[in-house]
């Protein structure tokens, strides 16, 4: 866990456990890294099972810390008594209860369903309304204390409502046995429509409606007789805001920004690892990870004439400097990017030119906790604002490299290795175009 794909392996690992658990006899359950396993065993069978599941991680290259024989438990967010047979929504001592302001600056529709949704949470946890009533006191107090003035109340529960008409269901099965097939087999003929999601960032000073322009616009450029509007239309689009960041968050990225170019300054980490300190590209600054780059070429016959490039890379500059040259030396390499392109256009009719390399800015590539690569979203906004001559304007509309290549690197390790790409570019799959 706390990789970029650590949550995703966790679940594939756990699937794989799960499977060479099953003749063990009992009831086990998987949440990431947490398990939880129920059995009517006695507490000596119990103990054998216990060492036979250690056994199993064991053989796996795993570990394993097993509490047996308990009668209750923390569970993520539940405590289960086997005694009482019941069940309480459950949180760590030192939690405290948070929740956004009734004025706060998050989309209405979040702050309208924030209470509604705590209800439904705790009772779904609480096997009954004194249970109920028990945890809701500190939830109260935490939405008192930020503005918001209803009281949760206890809606039901779904599994004991299930619990109470089990005995009508079982009499009616035989009856409804039919009709449930013949809806299960039109059920499984609906073709459910693919959704996507446009998510505008919500902000209460922008007084337009970006809801009501964006479906205007949609309806403008794929009317009914348009080739596209069978997957372009409202029906298939649909639009629901996102959340800023929060100042606490600006706040605390701002002073690491800061704390962090302080300790760069003091640190002794090395710049540069060029033989030739006067033929660095960038100064002696060349080992620079996440950044935005600019190439210019200048002519030296027409100096007016100036080309530039802008890219971006996840890895050191260093790595992709090097990628960039073996195009510009390799002609099975001559297309890879439009800078190498341009770059064999000028060699081939013999003029002279001078490439010159600067940073632009640095920022962070994608994290899987925010989904989003600032990286990516820079190097767009410089291809707007420098309009640089070697970028095509689809590039703006090009996915994230970095993204899937988290999505790839998850794929490569679980794929057999007969199918395993064999590659030498380090920054292949990273930041090297496709015919850009």
């Amino acid at each position: 866990m706390g990789s970029c794909d650590g949550a995703e392996t966790c679940e594939l690992v756990g699937l794989y456990l799960l499977s060479q658990l099953e003749d063990l006899g009992i009831n086990v359950g998987l949440y990431r890294h947490d398990g939880l396993a129920v059995t009517n065993k006695t507490p000596r069978q119990v103990e054998i099972i216990k060492k036979k599941m250690c056994s199993i991680f064991w053989n796996n290259g795993l570990n394993i810390t097993i509490e047996a024989n308990k009668k209750v438990v923390d569970f993520l967010d539940v405590t289960l008594n086997l005694n009482t047979g019941t069940y309480k929504p459950y949180k760590k001592p030192n939690d405290i209860v948070r929740y956004i302001h009734a004025h706060s600056n998050h989309p209405p529709v979040i702050i309208k369903n924030l209470v509604q949704g705590t209800e439904k949470r705790l009772s779904n946890n609480s096997a009954n309304a004194k249970i109920f009533e028990e945890a809701a006191s500190t939830y109260n107090a935490a939405l008192k204390q930020n503005g918001h003035t209803k009281q949760l109340s206890f809606v039901g529960n779904k599994s004991s409502e299930i619990n109470d008409n089990v005995a009508n269901t079982t009499l009616n099965e035989t009856t409804d046995k039919t009709s449930q097939q013949r809806a299960t087999k039109g059920a499984g003929h609906t073709r459910k429509r693919r959704i996507t999601w446009f998510n505008p960032p919500f902000d209460k000073s922008v007084a337009t409606n970006i809801g009501k322009k964006f479906f205007t616009l949609l309806s403008a450029c794929f009317p009914r007789d348009h080739k596209l509007h069978k997957i372009i239309n409202r029906n298939t689009i649909k639009l629901s805001y996102s959340c800023m960041t929060n100042v606490k968050n600006i706040i605390t990225n701002h002073n690491k920004a800061i704390l962090k170019s302080k300790e760069n300054q003091n640190s002794t980490e090395k710049l540069c690892n060029c033989r030739i300190k006067n033929e660095c590209p960038l100064e002696g600054k060349c080992l620079q990870k996440c950044v935005v780059y600019q190439a210019t070429i200048k002519q030296k016959k027409k100096p007016e004439q100036v080309d530039t490039y802008i890219g971006i890379t996840e890895n050191h500059f260093k790595t992709r400097y090097n990628q960039h040259k073996s195009s510009f030396r390799l002609s099975h390499r001559k297309f890879d990017t439009t800078l190498s392109e341009r770059i064999w256009n000028l060699k081939e009719n013999k003029k002279e030119f001078a490439l010159s390399w600067k940073i632009m800015e640095k920022s962070n590539a994608f994290s899987t906790s925010t989904k989003k690569c600032n990286l990516c979203l820079l190097e767009k906004y410089y291809i707007i604002s420098k309009k640089p001559s070697l970028k095509k304007r689809k590039e703006l509309l090009g996915t994230c490299m970095h993204r899937d290549r988290r999505s790839h690197l998850l794929a490569h390790a679980c794929a057999p290795h007969s199918q395993h790409k064999q590659t030498n570019d380090p920054d292949e799959i990273d930041c090297f175009e496709k015919s850009s």
